[in-house]
């Protein structure tokens, strides 16, 4: 089954760009338009990809969180000229999918909506450098917050709970930490048992509640 997609953007060039790439890539353009306060699909479209593009810094959060409200089930992706660090991390607390910049061409752009399209999470490679660096950081330092000291995580497991952070699968923790996957399958499990959480979404909240380092996702494209 092709996967249904809605575009949003101001301008009318971009929707019948992107279109006819996505058209061609065997994904369905159930809508275009303007502005997420127009769209406006029917239950029986769900669930669905929405690709909101053009979007000024303070408002990308704001418009993933509209239409998660209103579309439970859909994969929210923001295009973007520039990254910008706040706004990311901003769409990732609001449940977006992805965020891509907009240089990528469009081969890579639609193996990004395909990771998205099969329950990944997408996010620019840029915030990768505040990983390992931000992670030991938090950890070392004086005034941390109690409940980490406590929890006792090392300071690889405190990096790869920052990956669980963006929504990375193992597969590509393993790649951006420079381990083996069955290394990461073990820091998973020391994680969630010290943090007396039953999943990798638990640990995820755990540690945004707690002001772990932003989190960060990447495909490496």
């Amino acid at each position: 089954m092709r996967d249904r997609v809605c575009l949003v953007s101001p301008n009318d060039l971009t929707r019948e760009g992107l279109a006819s790439i996505l058209s061609a890539e065997n994904f369905e353009v159930v809508l275009s338009t303007s502005s997420v306060d127009l769209l406006d699909v029917n239950d029986s479209m769900s669930p669905m990809m929405v690709i909101c593009d053009a979007l000024p810094p303070e408002e990308v959060a704001k418009s993933a969180q509209y239409v998660l409200d209103r579309y439970s089930d859909s994969k929210v992706v923001i295009l973007t000229e520039d990254f910008d660090a706040q706004s990311t991390l901003e769409c990732f607390q609001a449940g977006a999918k992805g965020v891509i910049i907009k240089s990528l061409s469009s081969k890579p752009l639609i193996t990004a909506l395909r990771l998205i399209a099969l329950g990944e999470d997408v996010y620019p490679s840029q915030i990768l450098k505040g990983i390992d660096v931000g992670a030991r950081g938090r950890a070392d330092r004086d005034g941390a917050d109690g409940d980490v000291a406590d929890a006792n995580l090392s300071r690889r497991e405190l990096d790869v709970l920052c990956c669980l952070m963006a929504g990375y699968p193992n597969k590509i923790i393993a790649r951006q930490l420079e381990v083996c996957e069955a290394t990461v399958k073990v820091h998973v499990k020391a994680i969630l048992r010290k943090l007396k959480v039953h999943n990798r979404t638990q640990a995820a909240i755990w540690a945004s509640a707690h002001n772990l380092p932003e989190p960060v996702a990447s495909l490496g494209v």
